[in-house]
């Protein structure tokens, strides 16, 4: 199990007693392999508004099998997230753990564990980037940035698959490389002959934001009026600042992401995640041993991976 002890620092590995016998509708999890997050990191850092009484063991996803709690749900392997784990509650950095009936989903006995463990978040973000929040439509010019990541990569695939035309735009050749085949042009920096392709044919319908910053501004001039920016991640900066008579003039909807409160109908999850098993969508996962998990965590603050990162057990 990993125990962190003070905010700011590192996990620690070691021993302690199994988890007791699950009481009030818990479930106690083998688990296989855990998604490590910048949800993670966050927690550790101590920044987020709520915090757990240290020591704590984190880790806000994973994916293991039922050994004890409700019946009809011991032997199933299952999804776990949600509830307050690896937040509120002990989380899934560890062999073991006891979660709430709420926080888990059954998933296929086949399916491989890191992929299942790490891609909730960037699958079903992609998901509704592209269909009821973007409402992305066929044959409409869609730009996606950060497209090399894990919700980017996702974007890519989803608005594809709605039959847009997505346009990647990326800071580097080694990023280029990283982008599913399914965008239909790459654009390397946004230089002025790259803003020149955007502009053309009366500029993009639709952006897909993940890195936040300074996007939105920089873009404006080559989104078609009536155009739509879905704003989803903030890497590259957590303000937005715009001009507002550009904004008016422009007249492009900024359509803020929030997957706290959207719900995921189950019959979604479970057709991505096999479409995901199958090959037919793809995400990069890298995977740790869990007792190299400070060198996991290391890999997703240094920024050289591209995609999803667990651990397994």
């Amino acid at each position: 199990m990993s125990r962190l002890y003070d905010w700011g620092t590192s996990v620690v590995l070691e021993q302690v007693d199994a988890p007791a016998p699950p009481h009030n509708g818990d479930l106690v999890i083998e688990l296989e392999a855990a998604a490590v997050t910048r949800l993670d990191l966050g927690l550790m850092s101590g920044a987020l508004a709520s915090k757990p009484d240290l020591p704590f063991t984190p880790g806000t996803a994973g994916v293991g099998t039922v050994t004890a709690g409700e019946p009809e749900l011991v032997g199933q392997r299952v999804l776990v997230r949600g509830a307050g784990v690896g937040l509120e509650r002990p989380g899934t950095w560890a062999e073991r753990t006891t979660v709430p009936r709420s926080a888990v989903r059954v998933v296929p006995q086949d399916t491989d564990a890191a992929l299942a463990a790490t891609c909730y978040s960037p699958m079903v973000t992609g998901w509704a980037a592209a269909d009821p929040v973007g409402r992305i439509k066929a044959d409409e010019r869609v730009l996606v940035t950060g497209p090399a990541g894990a919700v980017g990569s996702m974007c890519v695939q989803m608005a594809a698959r709605a039959g847009g035309r997505v346009i990647a735009l990326v800071r580097s050749e080694k990023e280029a490389a990283a982008v599913p085949a399914a965008a239909a042009e790459v654009l390397v920096g946004r230089n002025s002959e790259n803003m020149e392709r955007l502009g053309a044919y009366g500029g993009v319908d639709a952006v897909l934001d993940t890195v936040g910053g300074d996007t939105v501004p920089a873009l404006l001039p080559v989104i078609k009026p009536g155009g739509r920016v879905v704003l989803i991640g903030y890497v590259a900066g957590r303000t937005l600042t715009i001009d507002l008579p550009a904004l008016l003039t422009a007249d492009v909807s900024l359509l803020p992401m929030n997957m706290v409160r959207r719900r995921v109908p189950d019959t979604v999850f479970r057709n991505l995640l096999t479409e995901l098993s199958e090959g037919t969508l793809r995400l990069n996962t890298t995977s740790f041993a869990f007792t190299d998990l400070n060198d996991a965590l290391g890999a997703l603050t240094g920024g050289g991976t591209a995609g999803t990162i667990a651990v397994t057990m």
